[in-house]
């Protein structure tokens, strides 16, 4: 055989990336932060280096990702993040995702050892770190997460005989592949010989944690054995094996397995999921079994007569229950969606719907974490709710999984707008530069986010409508700050089609961003659908910005009347009053009450959140100046307290609760005065010589240093 032959072999039969995994990655751009040691490996991802990290003074792998579609990128950072959260010793850390120079790039844990497919270890060996790998992957499901590629040459070993899983779908994922066999481009994706039957068939939404499993047992197979499950001259083969072919009996090709460990192996490897272990935990328990010199639960002679046997036919499944329970939920979600149209005050008496939908998919996760769909689905139901960030989480985890379902895409593009709304909102909140700045680039990559997910949706066009195909060009136009090209774009989709609200939403948002005034948008938004409460307070935001104070606060009376539980709508509500008290030259107190019963009202209703505490604070500020009483600043005190619990700009607590405490002082309040007076010099200082646009702290460090040198005298 040649030497490309050979490659070509075992392209097709190891480590499959399609052709692009035999060409050379292009020059690599490396942060700063990081010196490179040498070259560790290359692929048809790219390469990986070991490096060190200058700041930290410690070692690091370094993967770089090259020519990847946004997609790609977008994949490569959702799985980076959620294995991040894996926190067992047998995972690989990761420590930081980025991009330098527009090249993505990932640095992980160094492991200063081999791969588990070389290491060449005893049976024993073997089974003792495949059992602590089994421990690691059972975290990662209990997490809902899925390897999905599974194999001896992600499993590191190091020098002192500890395993590290590694490439959580990264590896997979920066082939440009969604986690199926085949991808879009047509190149196979994955280790065929090692991925179980439903990958094989690029049945992505069947692919949970007995994936896992299989591939687990197909790997300890090939360690033992010494040779694939699976060979063929050629994929068609490998893949038809795979499917419908059993694998010969591990004891026929090497006779020293025990034969516990050879019912392990193929239990693992049954075609039918449902015949397979339930969990990878069990799976670990018959390897801890083995261990301990005992018998395992598949050590019986009947049970391994009917295991290599004849099989009966899968009666249950996931797809059958995704049949029943899960077309009934996307039924109950359309039916929600519907709603929406028909309902035009008082929507929250049908979130109960919504609620009822989430409990019984939590239910399901409970027992299954792994269950993509389940998870999806919960996460849209979230998204509905306005729970966005718990929406985020499911939605992001799962995506991969359905990422051939133009809707999936386009549900997570439509998720991902909405966050970029309401980040870029609270970035204006910041009351330095320099957070503002640092805070609309987050949300400008929000929306980049939005534009990669709509257009996978435009390019799948399976199952959208054209105007949700047309509405990632609409979006990409905004991520690249052209919101005129959004404008225009929407004008075309709205001249089709004058009844999409979403567009005319998205139009009302592009040209508050240009300066231009948004609200004819925002009322053909709300007259197409009556209770969309968003447009309103959009609307509202948006007076507010021109100092409009009545006109906004209007707004938001129209929001409360779709939406009488709003808590946002509710805090702005206060807010206006807020505003209005500070230039309000009688009914001042009148006003202040008004803002804080609408405080009280929106913490009735929930937890709070970082823009009700801080208002409730200033407005309580407000009053204690106009009746001079100390006391209530330092309930102002208080509720900046409450603040710091939730996200938001920390700077603007810290401020507001230095005025207070010296407010407090000068009116003849506050028991540890000068130690306050002290706190508020030393935080003020601090933050100036970090930040020095923030120079507005200097009037109250000179009002604190005064009180200072009063008291001294």
């Amino acid at each position: 055989m040649t030497s490309s032959e050979n490659i070509l072999t075992q392209a097709i039969t190891q480590d499959l990336f399609g052709l692009v995994g035999l060409s050379e990655p292009t020059e690599i751009s490396v942060p700063d932060k990081y010196d490179l040691v040498k070259c560790l490996g290359r692929g048809g991802f790219g390469v990986v280096y070991l490096a060190t990290d200058k700041t930290l003074d410690r070692p690091v792998a370094l993967k770089f990702l090259n020519d990847a579609r946004p997609m790609d990128i977008e994949r490569f950072r959702r799985e980076a993040r959620f294995t991040a959260r894996l926190e067992n010793p047998a995972i690989v850390r990761i420590y930081e995702f980025g991009e330098t120079n527009g090249q993505p790039y990932i640095a992980m844990q160094y492991v200063d050892g081999g791969n588990l497919a070389d290491a060449n270890l005893g049976l024993t060996d073997t089974i003792r770190v495949m059992r602590d790998v089994a421990t690691a992957l059972a975290h990662a499901h209990r997490e809902g997460i899925v390897h999905r590629d599974f194999k001896p040459a992600n499993v590191l070993v190091d020098r002192s005989g500890r395993a590290f899983i590694t490439d959580f779908g990264i590896a997979r994922d920066l082939t440009g592949s969604s986690g199926a066999t085949i991808s879009h481009d047509g190149a196979v994706m994955g280790t065929p010989a090692l991925m179980p039957p439903e990958q094989a068939r690029g049945e992505l939404h069947s692919i949970d944690a007995r994936s896992d499993i299989y591939a687990f047992g197909a790997s300890l197979y090939l360690l033992l054995c010494g040779r694939y499950p699976f060979n063929g001259d050629n994929l068609v083969d490998v893949l038809h094996a795979v499917i419908h072919d059993d694998p010969p009996m591990p004891r026929s090709v090497n006779s020293t397995i025990p034969r516990a460990i050879e019912t392990s192996i193929l239990k693992c490897m049954q075609k039918q999921r449902c015949q397979r272990y339930r969990t990878i935990c069990e799976v670990r328990d018959e390897l801890d079994t083995f261990l301990e010199g005992g018998e395992g639960s598949c050590r019986s002679s009947a049970w391994f007569r009917k295991l290599v046997g004849a099989r009966p036919v899968e009666t249950s499944s996931d797809s059958d229950v995704f049949q029943t329970l899960g077309i009934e939920i996307h039924r109950e979600l359309a039916n929600w969606d519907a709603t929406l149209y028909r309902v035009s005050r008082s929507i929250h008496r049908y979130y109960p719907q919504l609620d009822a939908i989430v409990d019984r998919l939590t239910q399901i996760l409970s027992d299954r974490p792994d269950v993509a769909w389940a998870r999806f689905y919960r996460g849209m139901a979230l998204f509905r709710r306005g729970r966005l960030d718990d929406a985020l989480d499911d939605m992001e985890r799962t995506i991969d999984r359905l990422a051939n379902q133009a809707t999936a895409q386009f549900e997570m593009g439509r998720l991902y707008l909405a966050m970029f709304l309401r980040e870029h909102e609270q970035a204006h909140k910041h009351i330095s530069k320099s957070g503002m700045r640092h805070h609309l680039g987050e949300s400008r990559d929000r929306l980049r986010q939005a534009e990669v997910a709509l257009r996978e949706t435009a390019r799948l066009k399976k199952d959208v409508l054209p105007w949700q195909a047309d509405l990632a060009r609409a979006v990409g136009r905004l991520a690249d700050q052209d919101a005129d090209g959004c404008i225009d774009i929407c004008d075309c989709m709205l001249a089709d089609d004058p009844d999409l609200e979403e567009v005319w939403k998205l139009r009302g948002d592009a040209m508050r961003l240009a300066g231009r005034e948004p609200f004819e948008s925002y009322e053909r938004a709300l007259s197409v659908r009556r209770s969309f409460f968003e447009a309103a307070i959009a609307a509202a935001n948006a007076y507010f910005e021109r100092d409009e104070i009545e006109k906004g606060r209007q707004s938001l009376e129209q929001a409360l009347h779709i939406h009488p539980e709003n808590v946002e709508s509710l805090a702005m509500l206060a807010r206006s009053c807020l505003l209005e008290s500070r230039t309000a030259r009688e009914a001042k107190i009148p006003l202040i009450e008004r803002g804080l019963k609408h405080v009280d009202h929106a913490l009735t209703l929930g937890d709070g959140g970082y823009d009700l505490f801080v208002t409730r604070a200033e407005l309580l500020m407000e009053k204690s100046r106009a009746v001079a009483s100390p006391g209530l600043m330092t309930d102002a005190i208080a509720a900046l307290s409450s603040a710091k619990s939730f996200p938001g700009c920390e700077n603007r607590i810290n401020f507001l609760t230095a005025n207070a405490m010296v407010e407090r002082v000068e009116s003849g309040g506050g028991e540890n005065s000068e130690e306050e007076l002290r706190r508020v010099v030393v935080m003020g200082e601090s933050v100036i010589a970090k930040e020095p646009d923030q120079a507005f702290w200097t009037g109250i460090i000179d009002r604190a240093n005064v009180l200072l040198g009063k008291r001294e005298n």
